[in-house]
């Protein structure tokens, strides 16, 4: 952490303002990917492009124009991107929200506010596909379940393609002023070549998530005269089916409801909900768990989605596929319980600014679930509950902020409730200190005590214990190393209700150091390597785990890339760790080594990625691998299994664990697609099947047909356990 300190003291350049300017158009603009109408040819061209990967600095090795125009509704984008060798163009994918990222794409990042925070990010591909991001925290955070309301289409011509995005103010929020400045920048990816570049230069240190980067932003002026009109949508749905289960039989299904969004200020957004349905949300991918601690789900739920950005509250990820250690605030907590879903009655969110203050203030009512609300003895039993949360984040200097949150939960008879204040502070661009206190607070049990006139009435809000969490940690890095060091304190009474905890009880201690400079020689792009340490201690100070890892990725020039982590780790377990039904492993103190190995290769037909680790596992052995490909055909048609397996063999018996998942989809345009995604976990001895029709008749409008089925495969559920099948409308108004 001294390091990081010291290396703060280092200089900053600002890059240089870049400024684009967007042209009035009156003209209807037809978004058909052609840029035909004559007020694209009078809005000033942007043809300056600077790759940063993978010859940061360097101008893209194809020609790339960008034209702005804007009307009362809606801002565009016109696009013209040059590519002699036709047949190398990447482009098999047309499913709206697929990860464009390995095809060839164009990209746009809008800082509607202009602090270089926060912003919107849009990316279409050659075949019109469209993907949009909500990026939050100077893109160190991205909400990439994010949906807006836009258009856009693309065409693949002689010796270039051409794409025209159009996105409505409405979808924006954005100061009220007569002339905006918002920031802005704008992107290509050419996939032949590898090579992605920006109109603002951006640091190559971030790799990937460069593009996302807001505080790297030109400025777009010549936004005059736009309509502060109060935005008003209504969606509403009706849902009409039928069920079968085990218990119930056959029985038809029909619901109504909607939501609602009303533009309270030009920076201030309501979004209400009634009867809130989610058939169309697909299922959470499988896992096998073979940690003593609780898995970690994304929420996909789109009402808990938009702005979801600003109640964020909980410490970073330690890498991409690990659970955050803490989020105060962890919106799965509301309508879903145990893998039920709980009915949500109605519910309310405003999220915005208020001059220097990012604001957000949710309230949801969940409906009462168990026995006697849906007669499924097994199921949960649930009073009707209140969710509120309050945040608030003030904005300061270049990229930092000061905050607090609030948190409650309130049945019928008890509450839990959280607290907490964060900091995020940037004293240059690229290094970040972050910091967080949380509290949680449940009624406290006095008992009947004639001494002192209390009893049971008596009882009070107060924090049980050590029910406190903390947090430091800091991160640097540049094009050829990066540092990151935290400390981490949650206490055993520490329990929002309404969050997510990997560990209570527990101190923990983390550093990492990576080497990563750029090679360019042998086929071989850029060298990832270097050690991670964890030590984590229990609220006596033993030492429970530690875990060091020495990692080392190469990434090739081509499309792919390779790396080995080699794992010492060490468990204190003290008491019983049933892993699997039967088989324990005792308490005791295991020190043990195991190795992983990865190969991942990406083209434009085949995509796949191969894992495989052995090792020690506790006092016994693991063995396993995770297969993933991803066949795509002409664009429309995809096939994406995925299997991991493992074999765990224990002094107290042993188990295997099988995880299968695959995707089906074809696309018969940009707005209309068909998906088959079905799993089996071995662990839930469930097989689970969910085809999904999605037509987009309208921008923001769309029909869905749902068909899912369970099948259990083991000797006491076997055979088809429950069906479900419904159609869903929804229609978006926009006056």
């Amino acid at each position: 952490m001294l390091l990081l300190f010291c290396l703060s003291a280092g200089v900053y350049a600002e890059t240089e303002a870049l400024q684009a300017e967007a042209y009035r158009t009156y003209e209807s603009v037809e978004i058909d990917g052609e840029l035909t109408e004559s007020d694209w040819q009078k809005a000033t061209p942007i043809r300056q492009f600077i790759q940063y990967e993978p010859d940061a600095g360097a101008a893209l090795t194809e020609a790339t124009e960008v034209r702005i125009l804007y009307d009362d509704r809606y801002i565009y984008f016109g696009f013209v991107c040059s590519e002699p060798e036709r047949a190398k163009i990447v482009a098999n994918k047309m499913r709206r929200d697929a990860m464009l990222y390995d095809n060839d794409n164009v990209f746009v990042m809008l800082d509607t506010y202009n602090d270089r925070r926060s912003g919107f990010f849009f990316r279409v591909n050659p075949l019109g596909a469209r993907e949009d991001v909500a990026i939050m925290d100077s893109g160190d955070s991205r909400n990439e379940n994010w949906n807006a309301v836009w258009d856009s289409r693309a065409k693949i011509n002689g010796d270039n393609w051409t794409t025209e995005i159009a996105i409505p103010f409405s979808q924006l929020r954005f100061k009220d002023e007569e002339a905006l400045t918002w920031g802005l920048n704008l992107g290509r990816r050419i996939q032949k070549s590898q090579e992605e570049g920006t109109w603002a230069p951006v640091p190559a240190a971030y790799s990937f998530m460069a593009r996302y980067r807001t505080t790297n932003l030109g400025t777009l002026t010549g936004l005059s005269g736009i309509s502060q009109r109060r935005n008003i949508e209504f969606l509403p749905y009706f849902l009409p089916g039928v069920a079968r289960t085990e218990e119930e039989g056959t029985f038809g299904v029909f619901d109504l409801g909607a939501d609602m969004k009303v533009g309270l200020t030009s920076n201030l957004t309501a979004d209400l909900t009634v009867n809130t349905d989610f058939a169309q949300v697909e299922a959470d991918q499988e896992e096998a768990n073979l940690t003593r601690f609780s898995l970690f789900f994304p929420e996909k739920r789109q009402f808990f989605l938009e702005g979801a950005g600003i109640f964020d509250f909980g410490i970073p990820r330690t890498s991409f596929n690990a659970p955050p250690p803490l989020l105060l605030f962890y919106s799965r907590r509301i309508g879903i319980e145990e893998g039920h879903a709980i009915p949500i009655i109605g519910g309310g969110k405003v999220t915005g600014k208020v001059g220097g203050f990012g604001v957000g203030l949710l309230n949801v009512l969940t409906d009462k679930y168990g026995a006697d609300a849906t007669e499924d003895t097994d199921a949960v039993d649930l009073d009707r509950t209140n969710y509120s949360v309050l945040r608030l984040r003030r904005d300061l200097f270049t990229g930092s902020s000061v905050g607090m949150i609030a948190i409650n939960k309130q049945d019928f008879d008890r509450h839990n409730r959280a607290t907490g204040l964060d900091f995020i502070y940037r004293p240059i661009d690229n290094m970040t200190f972050r910091g967080l206190w949380a509290r949680t607070f449940e009624p406290s049990e006095i008992q009947d005590d004639p001494r002192n006139g209390q009893t049971a009435a008596n009882n009070s809000t107060l924090p049980n214990g050590n029910a406190n969490a903390l947090y430091f940690g800091g991160n640097w890095q540049s094009e050829v190393g990066r540092l990151n060091a935290s400390y981490t304190d949650i206490g055993d009474d520490f329990n929002p209700e309404v969050g997510y905890v990997y560990r209570t009880g527990s101190r923990w201690f983390r550093g990492e150091a990576r080497a990563t400079p750029y090679l360019h020689w042998f086929g071989f792009r850029r060298l990832w390597t270097g050690p991670e340490l964890d030590l984590i201690f229990n609220s006596e100070n033993e030492l429970e785990t530690r875990t060091f890892i020495w990692s080392t990725w190469l990434e090739l020039e081509t499309n792919g890339w390779g790396g080995l982590r080699v794992y010492r780790n060490f468990e204190h377990l003290t008491e019983d760790f049933e892993i699997r039904d039967g088989i324990v492993i005792p308490p005791g103190r295991y020190s043990y080594n195991n190795y992983s190995l990865m190969f991942n290769a990406e083209g434009q037909i085949f995509n796949g990625r191969f894992g495989f680790n052995i090792g020690d596992f506790y006092n016994g052995t693991r063995r396993g691998f995770d297969l993933r490909l991803d066949l795509r055909f002409a664009g429309r048609f995809s096939v994406e299994p995925r299997y991991e397996f493992n074999r765990v063999t224990l002094p107290e018996g042993s188990f295997n664990t099988n995880v299968f998942g695959g995707r089906i989809v074809y696309s018969f345009s940009t707005d209309l697609f068909t998906k088959l995604y079905v799993q089996w976990n071995s662990d839930r001895n469930l097989v689970t099947t969910n085809f999904l029709v999605n037509y987009v008749y309208q921008p923001g409008s769309d029909f869905y047909f749902v068909f899912n089925q369970t099948y259990g495969t083991d000797s006491v559920s076997t055979g088809l356990l429950d069906t479900t099948l419904v159609g869903k409308v929804t229609y978006w108004w926009n006056p």
